[in-house]
This record gives C-alpha cells, structure tokens and sequence, in this order.
C-alpha cells in the first residue's frame, strides 16, 4: 500500500469513526429538540433563534482556525500550544464583551426586554469554548478522532438531562439557553482530563499564526453574515410565531449537516493538508466527489419528505415548518459541491482568495434576501438566498479553477455518479410520499417511514456501486469502502474461526485424556 493509500485509508477510517459518533450526538440534540418541542411554545423558540442569531455572528466574526494552524506545523512545540490558547482565550473573552454591549441595544431594536439577559448567559458559551484545551489537535494530527467525539457526546447528554428538566419543570425558554451553556462547558472540563496539559498564556509564536488570522477574520465576518442574514432581517419582518416555525425549519435542516458534513470536512482536510503538490488536485476531487457522494441522499430526506419528517419528530401543529425544511435544505445542497474550497486555499496559504469569494456573495445575498423579504416574506428571503449560494457556488468553482487548475466542466464531471445514482432512489421517495402521509396510526406511519427510507438508501447505494462498476472502477471512495469492508470482514472470519477452534481443543482434549485412562 503507497503512502498516498495509507492516507487516504486512515482518512475513510477516522472518517466514518467521526460520522457514526456524530451521528449518535445529533440523535441527543434531535431528542432534546423533540423534547423541548413539546414543553415550550413556538414564540420561545423564535425568542431564542433571534438571540442565537446575534451569537452565532459575533462568533463567528471572530472565529479563528487555530486548530488548522495547528495541523499546518511540521512539529508541534508547546510553545505553539501555550499561543493557540493564549489567542482562544482572548477571542471567546472578546466574544462574551461583545455580547454583553451588544444586549441591551437589540433588546430595544426588536422591542423584546429579555433578550438583554438572555444574551448575558448565552455569552457564557463562547467563553467555555475559548478555554478548550487545545493539545486536542494531536489525536486529530494522528487521524484520532474517537476522544472529541466522545466529548462532545458526553456535553451533550449533560446539556440534554438539564434542558429536559429545566423545560419540564418551568415550560420556559431558559431551558435552551441551560443547554448552550451546560454543552460547551462539560468538554472544555473533560478535555483537560483526556489530554493533561497545564496552559500558560504566552503569545511567542504569534508569528506563526498572524498572517493564517488576518485574513481569515475578514473571511468569517463574511461567512457570518452569509449563514445569518436571513435570522437578522426576518425578525423585522414577520411574526414570532412564523419566525418560530422558520427557525425549527431551519434548525432541523441544518442537523444532516452538523452530523455528517462538519465531521466529514475535518479528516478530508486533514487528508488535503497532508497531501503532496502533485497529487493535490486528483485527491481535492475524490474528496469533493466522496462528501457529495454521501451528503446527496441524506440532504434528499428533507427535500421530498419535510412534511413526514415533520410530523414524525414534532407533531401537527408544527406543520407550517415543512416548506421552510423543505426550501431551506436546497441552500445546503447547492453548497454541497465546493465545501472544501475555504480548506483548499487555507492549506495553500491562499485566504485571501476564500475571503474575496465570500465578501462577493455576501454583497449579493444582502440586498436580494432584503428584497425578497420585503416584498414576498419568508419564500422571498429563501430565494434570495438561492440566488446568492448558486453565485457563491460557481465562484468558488472559479477559486478552484485557479488554484489547482481544475477547469469548471472537469469539477463538474466529478459529481455526475451521485447525481445519477439518485434519480431512480428519489423516484422511489417520491411515490411512497403519500403512503406514509395517508396513516393515520403513529406507530404504522413510522414502521412505513422507516421501510421506504431503508429502501432509498439501499437503491442508491446500489445504484452508487452499479454506476461505479460501469465507469471502470475508479480509485475513489467506492473502492475504499469496499477494501475497508474487505478487511474487516476477513478480520471478522479469522476471530470467528479461531473461537471456533479454541472451542473444540479442550473436547479434543479431553477425548485424548479419556483414550489414555482407560488405557
């Protein structure tokens, strides 16, 4: 196996790892979210959305990819650890000051007085996030994602417990608001315990960091806005209840791509991090081919059934979320095919294009999301963020091109097994639609919803490996998975048969000592 091999085997690895670890701390928050769905009412969760908007932004705005600098160095010295966290703690104390000034003035600009206090808590939670610990990276650095998974899980279940009961107990929205704390606060302790390491604040090796943050604050302040200028502008311009009913739409279509996408991207840009110039611009596509690959039929779910998953996880009277689920999941999927771009030109020190791309979409998406809001409310402000993500898609694409020299058609060539492979698998989605929807029994809806999504999945993989197969068997994620199940399942029947033969030896054994006996 060449050492390209071994990379790329260590990446699907730690890959799947991470998604199936994702997946389950997804299925807590989806729990918590059921939960708190049935104890608070529609306006606190837009209450709450609101407040989270201005969170996420400020966030975000100074948002620092201490973790990929990190990944860059050739050694890590402690001295790099002491900066990151030197630089993580001032980043989340300046969030949390932000915040804090920022509490009163949009209390008043959204005529909601408690907003002020809520956002007074919710900062707590990027100032948790700054104290993580950040000598972390080494098990990313060896393709060891298992402990921040499970970190997160763990933060998870504690934010979870402490919702339910708090939103049992009071029916109010403090209980969200327990959880955003009570998440990031659990793994900022346990990551102390898992990688011991005893912080100094220092800023020697700001150096290193200095160029990969500057341009990279001025990208984040664009990606921010980009990702919750829809949560800005709505509030204004609608209801709390529709605004509520958005914001679950939103919330849920964002889940696939917190439990699968975010976990994929670390090992894929781990993998691109480490890979050789010359072999850089052949693995950039494998890669973006395997995200779309795996992002394409899980994105399908919301987007022909939002009505099934809605009444299944949240009850009727959440039904007016559907379309919203539905039209919001489109953005998601039009984004699909250049995720990796912002890693791409982060690993050739190359930020500055990503945040051109960025600042360029933002400047489209904020006037027709205004626009469209203001003369046709939430299905405009959809729209007009369509618009911007297909134009932020095909600059991107055009970053690409310069780069690594990729033309369009070629990156769009990369993508044409999954965009096959799921016609016939949404045909399917789409004719079963009404059978589920016609039940009237829960349990008989759900046995049926969980039959027919078992069926697409298996007529698209199918369909994934036929087309595969057809086009020559190509090095990619097909044939990985197929050598990982290969190995794992010979690992499988070499266990089985040695428990096998270690069973039958003592019955040997004592045949032989009975023949000697009576001997």
């Amino acid at each position: 196996m060449t050492e390209s091999q071994k990379i790329a085997s260590r990446a699907i690895g730690a890959g799947l790892w991470t998604v199936g670890m994702r997946i389950i701390v997804k299925s807590v928050d989806l729990v918590m979210l059921l939960s708190l769905a049935r104890f608070l009412d529609v306006a606190d969760f837009g209450l709450v959305a609101t407040a989270m908007a201005v969170v996420l932004i400020v966030e975000a705005l100074f948002e620092l990819p201490m973790t990929l600098g990190l990944l860059r160095a050739p050694v890590l010295v402690p001295g790099m650890l002491h900066t990151a966290f030197t630089v993580s703690l001032l980043r989340g104390s300046v969030v949390a000051a932000v915040l804090l000034a920022l509490a009163w003035p949009l209390a008043v600009f959204n005529d909601e007085p408690r907003m002020t206090t809520l956002l007074a808590v919710l900062a707590l939670a990027p100032a948790m996030r700054g104290l993580v610990n950040p000598r972390m990276v080494e098990f990313v650095r060896a393709f060891d994602f298992r402990p921040d998974a499970l970190l997160e899980l763990v933060g998870k279940l504690v934010a979870l417990v402490l919702s339910v009961v708090i939103a049992a107990r009071t029916g109010s929205y403090w209980a969200i608001a327990a959880a955003t704390v009570a998440a990031p606060l659990t793994t900022t302790l346990l990551s102390y315990g898992v990688a011991p390491w005893r912080p100094r604040l220092s800023l020697t090796h700001w150096s290193y960091f200095s160029n990969l943050v500057g341009w990279n604050f001025l990208s984040q302040v664009c990606t921010a806005f980009n990702w919750q200028v829809d949560r800005l502008i709505l509030p204004r311009l609608t209801t709390t209840t529709s605004f509520g009913h958005y914001a679950m739409g939103k919330q849920i279509s964002e889940i696939p791509s917190q439990a699968l996408l975010q976990p994929l991207l670390r090992p894929a840009s781990a993998a691109l991090i480490s890979s050789p110039a010359d072999q850089r611009q052949a693995r950039y596509l494998k890669l973006s081919h395997a995200i779309v690959l795996l992002m394409l039929p899980v994105m399908g779910l919301p987007l022909l059934w939002p009505d099934v998953l809605v009444h299944l996880a949240l009850g009727a009277r959440w039904a007016p979320a559907a379309p919203w689920l539905r039209w919001v999941s489109v953005l998601t999927v039009l984004s699909l095919p250049v995720v990796l771009m912002p890693a791409l030109a982060m690993t050739l020190d190359r930020t500055r294009l990503a945040m051109f791309r960025t600042l360029l979409e933002l400047l489209i998406r904020l006037p027709v999301v205004w626009w469209g809001a203001v003369n046709f409310g939430l299905a405009g402000a959809i729209a007009g963020s369509a618009t911007a993500s297909s134009a932020g898609t095909l600059m991107s694409m055009l970053v690409v091109r310069r780069l690594l020299g990729v033309g369009l058609g070629r990156q769009v060539r990369a993508f044409w097994r999954p965009l096959l492979a799921i016609l016939p698998a949404v045909a399917l989605l789409h004719a079963t639609r009404p059978l589920v929807m016609e039940r009237d029994d829960l349990a008989a809806m759900v046995l049926l919803a969980l039959s027919f999504g078992l069926a697409y999945l298996l007529l698209y993989g199918l369909s994934v490996f036929l087309l595969w197969h057809c086009a020559g068997r190509p090095a990619g994620l097909e044939h990985h998975v197929l050598a990982f199940l290969r190995r794992h399942l010979l690992r499988l029947g070499s266990v089985v048969s040695r428990t096998f033969a270690s069973s039958s030896t003592p019955s040997n054994e004592v045949g032989k000592h009975h023949v000697e006996h009576k001997r």
